[in-house]
């Protein structure tokens, strides 16, 4: 939203949204480009299709491998009843 003086100068505002695209582009793209719509400027940003996995399997990677077979494991059901 654009305040008193700011309001004559929307490029900056522009500017500004571009490079939030910018740096977001590994997880998202710009859907809609920067509009302004009276005081107000937009930009629709939207994630990349699979990105979720791909950042799980980031984080599974960055993880060692020794942490993860040092977590607690879940108890596997045995055959044998226990009385």
């Amino acid at each position: 939203m654009f305040r008193g003086r700011e309001q004559s100068r929307p490029e900056l505002g522009f500017r500004l949204l571009q490079r939030l695209g910018a740096d977001v582009a590994d997880y998202g793209f710009v859907e809609t480009s920067a509009k302004q719509d009276g005081r107000n400027m937009t930009m629709v940003l939207a994630p990349h299709r699979g990105a979720k996995t791909r950042a799980k399997a980031a984080h599974d990677a960055d993880v060692p491998a020794a942490q993860r077979a040092s977590a607690p494991a879940a108890e596997a059901p045995t055959d044998t009843p226990q009385n």
